[in-house]
């Protein structure tokens, strides 16, 4: 079922997840893969578990930091392939380093629909 490319990763282009516990592993599969293009799914559900996880695990003593330190470079993977759908580089990322505009223009981006067809950082995943 999963498709690994010439660098031991799966080739996100060619998956499509039906859900979001489709989506929770395929976030954990592609924990440091930076290239490519995720569907707003991939992106979404895993925030989504993320900030619900993290909540019930900051009560408890150092499981709450162990848990964000485990998901920092999974989630800078999944937002640079979400950017890299949307037409835009993974330096865009730091625009939420400016306070309140950068952070919705973020989301917004986030949020986007996928730009059609091929672009410089591959297929579109939907039509994969």
């Amino acid at each position: 079922m999963e498709n690994i490319n010439e660098n031991n990763t799966v080739a996100t282009s060619n998956i499509h997840p039906n859900g979001a516990i489709e989506c929770y592993k395929l976030f954990w599969t592609n924990y440091a893969n930076f290239a490519g293009r995720a569907r707003r799914s991939e992106f979404w559900w895993p925030t989504l578990f993320n900030v619900v996880l993290g909540f019930i695990l900051s009560f408890i003593p150092f499981v709450g930091p162990l848990f964000s330190l485990a998901i920092l470079v999974p989630n800078f993977a999944v937002a640079s392939r979400r950017l890299h759908d949307t037409g835009r580089a993974f330096g865009w990322f730091f625009i939420c380093l400016i306070p309140v505009v950068g952070t919705i223009l973020y989301i917004i981006w986030q949020a986007q629909d996928s730009q059609p067809g091929e672009n410089r950082f591959g297929a579109n995943p939907k039509n994969a």
